[in-house]
């Protein structure tokens, strides 16, 4: 089941989280944003654990490899620009961490047409450390 983050908000706990975590979330993120709007699926793949969980909306996969073909699937448009915000992560052990974090996607309608907003919502994800990397070991994508 995919299970990603606890409270947030008023029932949410006043800790303040690593540094190092923090900006290894971020960059997580600012990966998972270049390679696919990129349309690099199988460096897309490289973020997430090898038994990862993965939801859009109401569709869902488990694995690195169905991941890789389950974005394959659906994003056939060209690529965008994901503007990923208000990266907000918290440990619950040395390998494993939840965030959540906004995103807005855009796209040109043309090569030369003006930037639209084509997309906002937000994700939930469970991190996790594998061999002294973060990755993916959930992930969903819950559209606005």
């Amino acid at each position: 089941m995919l299970c990603c983050v606890g409270p947030v908000g008023e029932d949410a706990p006043m800790d303040t989280p690593d540094t190092a975590l923090t900006v290894a979330a971020q960059d997580l993120f600012a990966r998972y944003a270049h390679r696919i709007d990129r349309r690099d699926f199988d460096g897309f793949g490289d973020l997430f654990t090898n038994d990862a969980e993965f939801a859009m909306g109401p569709d869902q996969c488990t694995g690195r490899d169905a991941i890789c073909q389950f974005m394959r699937e659906r994003m056939t448009a060209p690529g965008g620009a994901h503007v990923i915000v208000n990266v907000s992560v918290r440990s619950e052990s040395a390998e494993r961490a939840t965030a959540l974090a906004d995103y807005v996607l855009t796209r040109r309608s043309e090569d030369t047409g003006p930037w639209a907003i084509v997309g906002v919502g937000y994700y939930e994800s469970v991190l996790a450390q594998v061999d002294g990397e973060w990755r993916f070991g959930a992930h969903r994508i819950v559209p606005r």
